[in-house]
């Protein structure tokens, strides 16, 4: 069904659309089958580019064991290069908000993705626990394409379907973490069989998440919109979308409360989830039989988590 965009809300331009849409474009409906543009392509890039990110970014975690005595870390190296992929996203995540507010989420998150990148390619070549620790925390810069994914479902979606389309994006984007728990392992095992030596394997599986991420970010660039009616740059040049200042956002996120008290209760959530996503490796490594099936279990945990939290707002 083709909805008539135009003659809504009386908007300048007309644009027909695949899905029923409210006043503001947006859609009033969540068909997780459809591809149909801009709504649900845009759930799907959204989603799809951010399980990237949390592939790329945990991908070193099931290949520790060979990292660590190829590189020789230490348990404190490799507690201390977890702890700043977390510290990556975490600055990241506090300015992907502005971003999205001034420039939108296309070209916010395609941008983050792209900068980011380089730094997956390169673990392929650290050699020492300080590279290693710098790769990865430039790679955590990538989660905060979370923020951009769930600014771009609230621009996409109207109110009675957006808790569903923020939880479904958000669960399947952070799938990436339980996902490369299992395909990093295989990867690994694919390369060496072919006849790379262990040493040489594991650099080589990193071209894979790094080659995902940019071709989603190029994805996102070229087909994605920031809102339902076009993007940011010609909606502020229309005049249809007023332009915001970088000084006025800032405060404005960091005066409301409601963001500091879903700040803390996020932060306990999260830190625990980077924790395990960073450290499953153990179990992995030295109970492999019983953790495969706990493996899958942790895939399929991440996959159906956030899709039901709307079920109870």
């Amino acid at each position: 069904m083709e909805v008539d965009g135009g003659a809504m809300g009386g908007a300048p331009h007309q644009r027909k659309f695949s899905l029923p849409v409210d006043s503001e474009h947006k859609s009033t409906k969540f068909n997780i089958f459809s591809v149909a543009a801009p709504h649900m392509r845009t759930f799907h890039l959204s989603w799809i580019s951010f399980c990237a990110c949390f592939i790329s970014s945990f991908a070193a975690a099931p290949l520790l064991p060979v990292i660590r005595d190829n590189l020789n870390l230490t348990d404190t190296d490799i507690g201390n290069a977890g702890i700043a992929s977390v510290s990556g996203a975490v600055f990241a995540r506090i300015m992907m908000g502005s971003a999205c507010d001034l420039v939108g989420p296309r070209i916010a998150s395609a941008s983050l993705i792209l900068i980011t990148s380089p730094a997956v390619y390169l673990t392929s070549i650290v050699s020492s626990p300080v590279t290693f620790f710098l790769a990865r925390f430039f790679t955590g810069f990538s989660l905060a394409t979370f923020v951009s994914t769930q600014f771009w479902m609230s621009s996409m979606f109207s109110s009675n379907v957006v808790g569903t389309a923020n939880g479904v994006a958000g669960g399947w984007g952070n799938l990436g973490g339980g996902a490369t728990q299992l395909i990093m392992p295989y990867v690994f095992a694919i390369i060496e069989h072919i006849g790379a030596t262990k040493f040489t394997a594991w650099r080589i599986a990193f071209f894979i998440p790094a080659l995902f991420q940019t071709l989603s970010a190029f994805a996102v660039l070229l087909l994605g919109e920031d809102t339902p009616d076009g993007n940011f740059g010609r909606l502020k040049k229309t005049g249809e979308k007023a332009k915001d200042k970088f000084s006025k956002v800032v405060y404005n996120g960091v005066t409301n409360y409601r963001g500091w008290i879903l700040a803390l209760t996020y932060g306990y959530c999260f830190g625990v989830e980077l924790t395990i996503d960073n450290f499953f490796y153990c179990c992995y490594a030295y109970l492999f039989c019983v953790c495969s099936s706990c493996l899958w279990t942790y895939f399929w945990c991440r996959s159906f988590r956030l899709p039901k939290v709307h079920f109870f707002h």
